[in-house]
């Protein structure tokens, strides 16, 4: 049998983490160390968010790195991250959900922190999409549908970001001390992931004041609702990465092991 593999959700925040060294890549290196060896990888990140569930295939034997960030030094353009492909587990996880198959590289919310937990480059990746037209309710719905994949041997992470309004970041001081809308919303989110308060997470555009100002646009959100599905009875939570960068953005990630 397979090892139950971990299910997590990561901030990925700024691609200039990809080569800064802070308290966050520091931890995601730590934390590689500690991860077991997946057979694959589903990654549902903020960055592909469209219309339609999908998942991601590729014709050639790794998939292409995408940039889809711009102005950055250029050395960012210079690392990529070749995983392999495994088109009959894309196969397999697009029968589960019963959505289509889509021919698409991989985003820098499916690779930065794969860079730092999995730096060979050597494990399948395969990405689920974000349909932005379903309700709340139905991403954690279709997280439960993904729980499955953890019993064989495939790790499954959410890349968003708990707080996410880039118009209000102060992007000249990495360490500047959060704002306080961010914190509350940050504060709110670890309760309610901790306690496994599921309806809380669905229901937060209500009850989080300041969710509006966190998430202009609920992209980087919606992965973590995917995380709260594929949690089980018997799992224990580890808080990772609980670090605020730029004033506004919470790192704050969580692993269900």
């Amino acid at each position: 049998m397979s090892e139950i593999m971990p299910s997590l959700f990561l901030g990925h925040g700024s691609p200039m983490n990809l080569i800064l060294e802070n308290s966050f890549t520091e931890a995601l290196e730590a934390l590689s160390k500690e991860l077991p060896a997946p057979k694959a990888i589903l990654v549902i990140s903020a960055h592909w968010y469209t219309t339609q569930t999908a998942v991601s295939i590729s014709s050639g034997i790794a998939y292409e790195t995408l940039y889809d960030f711009y102005g950055f030094p250029p050395s960012l353009y210079e690392l990529s991250y070749p995983s392999p492909t495994n088109n009959t587990l894309s196969k397999r996880i697009a029968d589960l959900l019963d959505v289509p198959l889509v021919e698409r590289g991989l985003d820098h919310g499916a690779w930065m922190p794969l860079h730092f937990l999995f730096p060979k480059a050597n494990i399948p990746i395969i990405q689920l999409s974000l349909n932005k037209n379903l309700p709340l309710a139905l991403h954690v719905k279709m997280g439960e549908q993904l729980k499955v994949l953890r019993e064989e041997g495939i790790m499954i992470i959410g890349s968003g970001n708990i707080t996410h309004n880039l118009g209000l970041v102060d992007f000249y001081n990495i360490n500047a001390p959060a704002v306080e809308w961010a914190k509350n919303v940050d504060t709110f989110v670890d309760k309610a992931f901790t306690c496994n308060d599921t309806d809380a997470l669905i229901r937060i555009e209500s009850l989080c004041p300041d969710f509006k100002t966190a998430h202009p646009a609920i992209d980087h959100y919606l992965p973590l609702l995917y995380i709260a599905g594929t949690r089980k009875e018997e799992d224990e939570i580890n808080v990772i990465t609980p670090f605020f960068q730029n004033a506004s953005l919470s790192m704050r990630g969580f692993m269900l092991h």
